[in-house]
């Protein structure tokens, strides 16, 4: 035990590196993957994005994704996070690399949380427990595979961190570091977070102002409100890149607008969910809490069960309930419903937002705050004794209660897995079978009896950093139990790569064949992996495939069957006499010959014998440029969407090239204004002056 406080003591780091490695053993074990979202709609985006800097291309475009999509404007991705450009360029992206992205992001996000509350006071022991809370939390555990979701996580408890900072000490390396972080949270995570995070932040300034005499002496500077303004200022100048490439595309996208009511009551977290907070197992089953699995779990660890039992004991009255406000707030705003309903008429940004149990991580952040000081005030008092056995004694009577209730119902009602049948083969079918099999009263007994033996164990011969250790294991043995249902797919990684890496390295042209007669993967992947073109890195999937961005105009090609059905039987560049659906068309290998190809950039040789135009199968965003000859030529939207070019007859060479000449700008200004801000960090003098006095 003293070896254990020392370390915890010196090396936090290396405390909260081991929990997460053995909470999420199963996932970095070759025997599972992770799955959904993450490999279907994530991986193939970066597969692409390590493809390009492969062969030597930037990948300002995704050829592969709905006829092209721009892919420095995909909000699902995170294109200008810096971790993402360093794996894809030194490792390249494949299973194992996204989940051990995945871990890095959980790691520093619990690391955050940590350095916040040691800037709030909170000793190394609650920092550390309430940060493997917020670590194995249900939000992080249940949303694996919602990988922006994730990358949010780890950067925003950085935002808080320099906020804090920076209304404590607003000198000038402050603000700078601070508006870093902004960057990499904004760059990173999904629009959603992005605007829920608005919102914690407006209730953080209101709390710092109206505690500005009493709790918040420290945090509250003369000019407040001027030094919130220079830092929200500085980190959109340091986030430039960000907007402007959000702004660019969203003009081009069906996402651009605000969505229609029923699309923004989507996967909330229901109020039946909240029943995790005590039992996360159980609310993995059941159609009663009507909503996506992945949105059910908000378990951060019995500590916080306890924590909220000793804030009335020790937590003043007016900060509960002022905390109460954005409580109640984020909760109503993820539970859908006729709450979502009128904060989608009322409050900006909100209507765009779909899945709304994204807004339940802030519910779980004010929570683990609220905890952490309740904890730190139990463990401080000398009197505690009186609090934990009350306390202990009213949470074994619950889940003891509860254990009964569950084997009640399961010997009433015989719907126990112990009456069903279950086929044992290998281990992993046999782990499958078990939990595809358990009930929801089976799964609530299982959770009762180990929050119980929890809790008997801490309470025995009591004492601090035994009752951390004890609810670091239960924090453990819970994740181990909910990740087979919402984070892990059963077939081994290896094997999971194999089914999507089956091309050679880099970027190539594909054969001048129509699309419908491409070989693509296995179409028995397709709901497995999802973005076939993508892995099978050839433009024009015969059929639509299910990504959030699309732009506008390749939404109506789509709809339009017709049109769909005449340009599946062309090749992916080809001649035509017309741009109608019954024109006479060529994409003769004799006629169009390739010479280069990569992502926003295709070289040919058209020898074209008679025919008026030539199609590039790719949406025909502002950007893109034509050269004929090396002159450059105008070119028009063809069949709705696609680049089209007027061609002469004869022998021609022919360039199309995707150049955001505006992004480009804006990414060179963004770079100037970073390094300029590590200049400042490197000279002390610099980066120590106050800003405002």
């Amino acid at each position: 035990m003293r070896k254990l406080k020392k370390i915890s003591e010196d090396h936090p780091f290396l405390i909260l590196f081991i929990f997460v490695v053995i909470a999420y053993l199963p996932v970095l074990l070759p025997f599972f993957h992770l799955k959904n979202d993450l490999i279907t709609q994530n991986l193939p985006t970066r597969y692409f994005i390590s493809e390009s800097l492969y062969s030597g291309y930037f990948p300002w475009w995704n050829p592969y994704i709905h006829f092209g999509i721009p892919q420095y404007g995909d909000m699902n991705n995170g294109f200008w996070n810096p971790f993402l450009w360093v794996i894809a360029k030194i490792f390249g992206y494949n299973i194992w690399t996204i989940t051990f992205e995945e871990m890095f992001y959980i790691l520093i996000g619990g690391w955050g949380i940590y350095k916040v509350l040691r800037e709030l006071n909170i000793l190394k022991g609650v920092a550390i427990l309430v940060a493997l809370s917020y670590m194995s939390c249900g939000y992080i555990v249940g949303h694996l595979q919602h990988f922006s979701w994730i990358t949010g996580t780890a950067f925003f408890p950085y935002v808080c961190l320099y906020f804090l900072k920076i209304n404590k000490n607003p000198v000038l390396k402050n603000f700078i570091i601070g508006s870093l972080t902004v960057f990499l949270f904004v760059s990173s995570t999904h629009p959603g977070f992005i605007i829920g995070a608005g919102y914690f932040f407006i209730f953080s300034l209101l709390f710092l102002f109206i505690f500005r005499k009493t709790y918040c002496r420290d945090l509250y500077q003369p000019k407040f409100w001027l030094i919130n303004f220079t830092f929200f200022l500085l980190s959109g100048v340091f986030s430039i890149v960000v907007i402007i490439s959000n702004l660019d595309v969203l003009q081009h996208i069906s996402r651009g607008d605000k969505i229609s009511l029923p699309e923004s009551l989507l996967a909330p977290t229901s109020f039946q969910s909240y029943l995790s907070f005590l039992f996360p197992m159980a609310v993995n089953k059941s159609s009663f809490f009507a909503t996506d699995i992945s949105m059910r779990n908000i378990y951060s660890g019995l500590s916080s069960v306890a924590g909220i039992i000793f804030l009335f004991k020790y937590i003043n009255k007016k900060i509960l309930v002022f905390a109460f406000a954005p409580l109640l707030f984020f909760a109503l705003l993820s539970s859908g419903g006729i709450f979502k309903t009128i904060f989608y008429h009322i409050l900006p940004l909100v209507g765009y937002v779909r899945l709304n149990g994204e807004f339940v991580f802030f519910v779980i952040v004010i929570i683990l705050l609220l905890v952490a000081f309740s904890l730190q005030f139990f463990i401080t008092n000398k009197n505690y004794k009186p609090l934990l056995i009350k306390s202990s004694r009213f949470l074994i009577i619950l889940f003891s209660s509860t254990a009964i209730l569950a084997l009640f119902f399961l010997l009433w009602n015989h719907s126990s897995i112990v009456y069903g049948k279950i086929f044992f083969s290998d281990l992993k079918v046999s782990i499958k079978n078990i939990f595809d099999n358990l009930q929801f009263a089976d799964l609530l007994l299982i959770n009762a009896l180990i929050q119980l033996f929890s809790i008997l164990l801490v309470t025995r011969k009591y004492s601090h950093y035994k009752a951390i250790i004890i609810l670091a294991c239960n924090l453990i043995v819970i994740t181990w139990l909910t990740l087979p249902f919402t984070g892990l797919g059963m077939t081994g990684k290896k094997e999971m790569n194999k089914k999507m890496m089956v091309l050679p390295h880099g970027l190539y042209a594909q054969e001048l064949l129509p699309l419908n007669q491409l070989k693509f993967l296995d179409s028995s992947l397709k709901k497995e992996l999802l973005l076939l073109g993508s892995y099978s890195k050839k433009i024009g999937y015969p059929l639509e495939e299910q990504y959030p961005v699309q732009l506008n105009t390749t939404k109506k090609f789509f709809e339009d069957t017709a049109l769909h059905n005449f340009i599946n039987k062309q090749a992916f560049i080809f001649l035509s006499e017309d741009t109608t659906i019954d024109a006479k068309t060529s994409y003769d290998s004799s006629l169009v010959a390739i010479n280069a190809f990569g992502p926003g950039h295709l070289k040919i040789r058209v020898n074209n014998p008679g025919y008026h135009f030539l199609i590039f199968l790719q949406n025909n965003y502002p950007y893109w440029e034509v050269f004929v000859d090396g002159k450059k030529e105008s070119h028009f939207t063809a069949y709705k969407t696609f680049v089209g070019l007027p061609l002469k007859q004869g022998v021609q060479k022919v360039e199309f090239r995707f150049n955001p000449v505006l992004i480009r700008k804006a990414m060179k200004i963004n770079i100037a204004i970073l390094m300029a801000g590590f200049i400042i960090l490197v000279i002390p003098r610099l980066g120590n002056r106050r800003l405002f006095s």
